[in-house]
This record gives C-alpha cells, sequence and structure tokens, in this order.
C-alpha cells in the first residue's frame, strides 16, 4: 500500500522543467554582459548617488536574479529583478513585494530592506523586466547556515543539525518566533494581496492573494491567466479563499499534461480527492472554526524561513529578505506552527510524513516555549500583566487565545495538514489520502478513491469517467501544450461538476 501511496504525489511536468532550465540558463547568460552590469551600475546610481567601487557578479536565486553594488563608503546597494520565465506575474510580484516591506517597516520592528525605487518593466532602461532597488543588507550568514548539520554534504538537502545544543536552538527560535509574532498581529478586513496608493503612499489589500503554488501552477501546467483569480480579486471571507484554493488544485490537475497520472486508477484518485476536497469547502466543512476567524485576517509569508533571515556575527537577526508571494490569509494560516523547524518539507523527509512528524515534535516543543516567552515579554513591554493566562494583544486589547496555544492546538488536531494541503497542489493528494480523508469521511482501509465512489453523484462519475480517459490518453502524448481561453474554460468547467 506504501508504494501505491508514494505515485499519489504528482510530479511536476518534466518537458516543461527541462524546458524552464534551458530558458534560465539562456537569460542567466544574457543577464551577465558587461554592457548589461554598466548599464545596471548607472541605473542603480540614478536612484542612489554616491562613488562606486565594486560591481558583484550577478547572483540568481529561486525566483530572482540580484546585482550588488559596493560604494566606496563600505554601503551596499542591491537591484532585484525576477527570473524571466520563472515568475508568471512579475510586475504584479514586484508591486506587492514592495508595499509588504513598506508596511511591515511601518508596523513592526522587523528589520526589512530600505526599498529606494521599484517599477515595471518600461521602467526599467536596463532591459531587464520589472525591478526593485533597495539597501544590501550587511550580513555574517543566513540562519539556515546556523541551523544546518555540518556532516551533511554541500549539495544535500539542508536538515537541522541532530547535535545543535538547546541554548543555540532557542536563540535563533525565540528571533524567529518574535518575527512570527509580530506579524501575527497584523490584521486585514479581507484577504488579499497588499498594494500601495500612489496617491498617498498608504497601503491597503487591493491585490489578489499572489501564492507560490499559483506561481507554479501558472508556470509549470501552462493554464492561461484566464482561469485563476483575476488581478484585482480579494475575498471577504475564508471560505471564499478555501474555495478559490480548492479550485486551484483542479487547474492544476486539468492543465499538467505530462507526469500528471500514473495509470486510470490514479487519476480516479487524484480527481476524487480534488472533488471531495472542493465540495468541503464549498459547504464551509474544512474547520469547525473557519466562521470564527472571519474577519480576523493576517499577514502570511509563504517564503518566511531561515534561509532569508540574514544574521550577524553573533547570530542576532539583522535582516529579513524576500517577501515575494507574502499575503493576508485566514487566521488559520498564522496560527499553524511553522513548517521550517527541521528546515525541510516533509515531503522532502528522507522518511516521509511520519518520520517528519516524530522528529518535528520535539522541536516544536521547544519553539513553542521560546514562543511563550516572547509573548510574555511583548505583554510586558505593552504594560499588560503577564501572568494573564490565555491573553494576548492585539491593537492594545486583550484577544482569547495566545498564538503558542493556537500554534499547540493546530498540531494536535492536524489543522495544519488540512491547509499544507490548500496550499500545495503537487503535494495535495498525498496529503489527502493518508491524513485527510478519513478525518471527513470515515474509515478507508485501503486509502483511496474506491470507499468514496458513494459521495459523488451521478453528474460527478460521468466527469471522472471522461477526466480518467483524457489523462490516460495525454499520458501517451509527451508534448507541452498551450491552451487558449476559451478552450481553457470549457475544459475547467466540465471538471468543476
Amino acid at each position: 500500500m506504501y508504494a501505491k501511496l508514494r505515485l499519489k504525489c504528482m510530479q511536476k511536468d518534466d518537458l516543461v522543467w527541462e524546458k524552464l532550465e534551458n530558458d534560465m540558463d539562456e537569460w542567466d547568460a544574457s543577464v551577465r554582459t558587461s554592457d548589461v552590469y554598466a548599464s545596471v551600475v548607472a541605473f542603480i546610481l540614478k536612484h542612489k548617488p554616491g562613488k562606486g567601487k565594486k560591481m558583484h557578479s550577478a547572483v540568481r536565486g529561486g525566483y530572482n536574479t540580484v546585482y550588488q553594488l559596493e560604494y566606496e563608503d563600505g554601503t551596499s546597494v542591491i537591484m532585484r529583478v525576477p527570473v524571466k520565465d520563472v515568475v508568471g506575474s512579475s510586475e504584479e510580484k514586484v508591486l506587492y513585494e514592495v508595499a509588504t516591506m513598506r508596511y511591515v517597516a511601518e508596523h513592526t520592528s522587523i528589520p526589512v530592506p530600505r526599498v529606494y525605487c521599484h517599477g515595471t518593466a518600461k521602467d526599467n532602461p536596463t532591459g531587464l523586466g520589472p525591478f526593485i532597488i533597495m539597501d544590501y543588507i550587511e550580513h555574517h550568514q543566513n540562519m539556515s547556515r546556523a541551523l544546518l548539520d555540518p556532516k551533511r554534504d554541500i549539495d544535500e538537502r539542508p536538515v537541522l543539525d541532530p547535535n545543535i545544543t538547546e541554548e543555540k536552538l532557542e536563540y535563533l527560535y525565540s528571533q524567529m518566533a518574535d518575527i512570527l509574532l509580530q506579524l501575527s498581529h497584523l490584521q486585514f478586513p479581507r484577504i488579499g494581496s497588499l498594494i500601495e496608493d500612489p496617491r498617498d503612499g498608504s497601503v491597503f489589500v487591493g491585490g489578489r492573494p499572489l501564492t507560490a503554488n499559483m506561481n507554479d501552477i501558472s508556470i509549470h501546467t501552462n493554464a492561461p491567466p484566464s482561469v485563476l483569480p483575476t488581478r484585482t480579486k480579494t475575498y471577504s471571507t475564508a471560505e471564499e479563499w478555501y474555495r478559490a484554493l480548492s479550485d486551484m488544485h483542479m487547474i492544476q490537475l486539468a492543465f499538467q499534461h505530462n507526469d500528471a497520472v500514473e495509470d486510470e486508477d490514479d487519476a480516479r484518485d487524484k480527481y476524487v480527492a480534488r472533488l471531495l476536497y472542493r465540495q468541503l469547502a464549498i459547504r464551509g466543512q474544512l474547520f469547525d472554526e473557519t466562521k470564527e476567524f472571519d474577519g480576523q485576517f493576517r499577514l502570511f509569508s509563504e517564503d518566511l524561513r531561515p534561509t532569508n533571515v540574514l544574521l550577524d556575527k553573533d547570530l542576532k537577526v539583522v535582516g529579513v529578505i524576500d517577501w515575494e508571494f507574502a499575503h493576508v490569509a485566514p487566521a488559520q494560516f498564522a496560527f499553524d506552527p511553522p513548517w521550517w523547524l527541521l528546515l525541510l518539507e516533509p515531503e522532502d523527509w528522507e522518511d516521509g510524513y511520519d518520520g517528519w512528524m516524530k522528529a518535528y515534535e520535539p522541536r516544536l516543543e521547544t519553539f513553542l516555549r521560546v514562543l511563550r516567552a516572547e509573548e510574555d515579554k511583548m505583554a510586558a513591554e505593552q504594560g499588560l500583566d503577564a501572568s494573564l493566562k490565555g491573553l494576548t494583544l492585539q491593537q492594545g486589547k486583550p484577544t482569547e487565545k495566545l498564538l503558542s496555544e493556537r500554534m499547540r492546538e493546530s498540531w494536535a488536531t492536524r489543522r495544519w495538514m488540512v491547509n499544507y494541503a490548500a496550499r500545495k497542489s503537487w503535494s495535495f493528494d498525498f496529503v489527502w489520502w493518508r491524513f485527510l480523508d478519513q478525518r471527513y469521511f470515515g474509515p478507508n482501509e485501503v486509502e483511496d478513491h474506491q470507499e468514496r465512489l458513494s459521495q459523488l453523484s451521478e453528474e460527478q462519475k460521468s466527469a471522472m469517467v471522461e477526466c480518467v480517459s483524457r489523462k490516460v490518453r495525454e499520458k501517451s502524448e509527451a508534448k507541452i501544450v498551450h491552451w487558449e481561453d476559451k478552450g481553457a474554460a470549457g475544459l475547467l468547467e466540465s471538471m468543476l461538476v
């Protein structure tokens, strides 16, 4: 049975991956010429005048290429541009990221880079596309490096050092806890991404919640933008957003042409899992407490992890970078325990999800202990009697539960798995059948679609047959498909029964 469950985690399209890697290599070569470096220097100096000393070689990350200009006074500025073809909505991403950084800088003590200028591709004379020009934060290392197992090869996936001292772990975790605690206090009236009002610089929820998963769907399945939420779409309730997230899982299955299914049985499993999850989302049955949190939407940064937290030589946080895909989300997302305590996500753990959870739990206890201490510290600093148990501050007023208590509840009830499944289309199938299906629908010894056919209407069963036939046929037709809006809309409608 375990071998079958392994197949339920969908792989990304190999043909698309291969093309993407070739495109990235071409992009990388084109943005490292002497002419490009010269134009970047001139552009940076226009917005941050001074005497330039050294232009560092460009560094390509997961989503961005970064140019660093060092000045004679020892300071540095970077220009950060999204990597072509890796980000589906690069101008949108830049707009949201800058607004988020400025809001966080104004409303918290979290150290974020100062932004000098940002703009669209037409605002950038270097020809490199949308950009952000901001301070380079001097640092000794990132937190991931400080937590890393030194015995692992540099090419291996990063894993928390099993022999790290409790004192060092508590010190690093406590700083992350402070960051998460401050972010959890930022409330907004709607779900979406932050944008700046050009008239007065105020920041508000004005764009769709642009997520890493949404970007991956766009890039790795070639799903047209028309089937995803529109750019100005925001959400007034958590239920609306969970429904949109469930739709995206179906979009991923619908439009990923290659490597989507293993066989007919696997296709049925994946289609039925998405139908059931969407059904729960539509009915508002994913959480008992969903309505309790409505109107309490919080800023949630998907990429907030030790790799993006910069430290000085004394291991003190001096900067938090890479705010891409940060958005205002249902409060439940902010109340989940952070996945990065072991540095690796559960799907990347050598012993699978069960092994990950076993290794994670003692580290979570350490994190919750230091988070509780940070909560007491915050309460004391704001003049509230720290002995008030079960209370924390929200805009100077006590609320029902501490963040540490919320996180403990989320772990104990496995609520975090519901959100994890909602956010990650390529991990969805394994999490659903292994952990969530029986939570909602009762015993299912084989952990697949057979026991759930009674939950489907005749119309849904007919749609399943059509979907399975198409996915199996696509498996034998290796190619990259580009969809037109009309055809894409019709296909999606046939699956969202």
